[in-house]
């Protein structure tokens, strides 16, 4: 993506409010892969990286200042310009924001930068900036899994698979949630060496972490849509008995059309396929804190045999059941 690029010239765009942890994860990565240059024998061109905002400062989310360069000082002399997250956790307050008064010069900065041909990258509640500019329009993208139905709902005409940790295309790339920070800037290495982007990764013992889909909480991305989150509630209060969408569609006095057009336009995903993430939440519980055995743990998330249970950790987690009950978290 930068073969052609003599050094990387890099703008982390901050804004007030901006994430402490994603603004430190970039600075660090990049900070790191410039450091471990000189251990490779061929060595890509150096990283120049700079913190760019409005004026000569920002306050973080935690109330640190920040210094920065003014953008006035900047013009387009950057081939890649990063959004990192800002402080808002809540999707209503979130979309307040990137479609108010204030976030017009970030939006118009952002248009102009794609127009000169730089690369744009964002990550976490940062992708709602680059989505309320229209730059990823008719794009795959990804987000925070959290904000995965306010995402769609407001920028219908982006490709979002939140499921996703990075999403990565040759004009933009996206990433999901705080710590996906860190797995964007090592794609960015990656993409001048994938060698240095390999060493950074073990210095800083980072894992694979491709998919956001075992971080996500069903019954939180459910909240925003009352027939969603009433599915969500029957499908928990019966979770080891088989699942007949029609039947649970009957007694919640919606027909399946409609429970699955709820579904696909606030989870971006069919009744049954959120029914099995429910369901691969409560056996991973089950595997990692308890002794039953994989027989019982699937009776009791509604399968009659093991093999349904594995097809479905394999599928959604793509690993097996063995390997699922051993991947304890690490805190």
């Amino acid at each position: 993506m930068f073969s052609s690029i003599r050094d990387m010239r890099v703008v982390v765009f901050v804004v007030d409010g901006v994430a402490d942890f994603g603004y430190a994860a970039l600075i660090e990565t990049f900070n790191m892969a410039d450091g471990l240059r000189s251990e490779l024998a061929e060595p890509p061109a150096p990283w120049q990286v700079r913190t760019v905002g409005f004026g000569s400062s920002v306050r973080s989310g935690n109330g640190h200042t920040l210094r920065s360069v003014p953008l006035d000082e900047v013009g387009d002399e950057f081939d890649l310009l990063i959004m990192p997250a800002v402080n808002v956790l809540g999707a209503d307050a979130l979309v307040e924001l990137v479609a108010s008064d204030r976030a017009l010069p970030v939006l118009d900065r952002i248009r102009a930068a794609r127009a000169s041909g730089a690369h744009l990258a964002a990550a976490c509640t940062g992708t709602f900036f680059l989505a309320e500019a229209g730059v990823l329009d008719g794009m795959a993208a990804t987000t925070s899994w959290w904000l995965g139905p306010a995402f769609r709902r407001r920028y219908p005409q982006v490709e979002l698979d939140e499921s996703r940790t990075l999403c990565r295309g040759r004009d933009v790339t996206t990433a999901g949630a705080s710590l996906s920070h860190m797995d964007l800037a090592l794609w960015l290495v990656h993409a001048s060496s994938p060698a240095l982007a390999e060493l950074v990764a073990r210095f800083m013992a980072v894992g694979n972490r491709s998919e956001q889909g075992a971080s996500v909480i069903p019954e939180v991305i459910a909240r925003g849509n009352s027939l969603v989150a009433a599915f969500e509630r029957w499908v928990r209060r019966h979770v080891s008995q088989p699942l007949h969408i029609e039947a649970v569609a009957q007694h919640l006095g919606v027909t399946v059309r409609s429970l699955e057009r709820a579904t696909q336009a606030e989870l971006g995903m069919s009744p049954r396929d959120f029914a099995n993430d429910i369901r691969l939440e409560r056996a991973a519980q089950l595997l990692r804190s308890t002794s039953l055995t994989v027989a019982a743990v699937a009776s009791r998330v509604g399968y009659a045999d093991v093999a349904g249970l594995r097809g479905l950790v394999r599928r959604r987690r793509g690993m097996t059941i063995a390997e699922l009950r051993a991947s304890r978290l690490t805190w």
